[in-house]
């Protein structure tokens, strides 16, 4: 029987910025892994082009812009990394 996104989430540390409830399982996978990516930029250079991809994912997940500031705000706060300034900077 699949886990409830409730019960999936209790082993996630909250460092992440996230309403858990408000995504599936999947989605929930898929935006750690995009945050770690991001978080991973600090220390070396990403793929511009997956990590552009991974972008308009993000974005068709949280589908909110007031929810996807505040992410990259509190994100930013935790790890010194804006992911929308990230975003900008592949653009260059």
């Amino acid at each position: 029987m699949p886990q409830k996104p409730s019960e999936s989430v209790s082993v996630i540390d909250l460092d992440y910025p996230l309403d858990f409830s408000l995504y599936t399982i999947e989605e929930i996978e898929f935006l750690i892994d995009f945050l770690d990516r991001v978080e991973a930029s600090k220390r070396r250079t990403p793929d511009k082009t997956a990590l552009k991809e991974d972008y308009k994912k993000f974005r068709s997940i949280i589908r909110n812009k007031a929810e996807e500031k505040r992410i990259d705000k509190a994100f930013e706060k935790q790890t010194g990394v804006s992911i929308y300034r990230l975003m900008q900077s592949l653009e260059h």
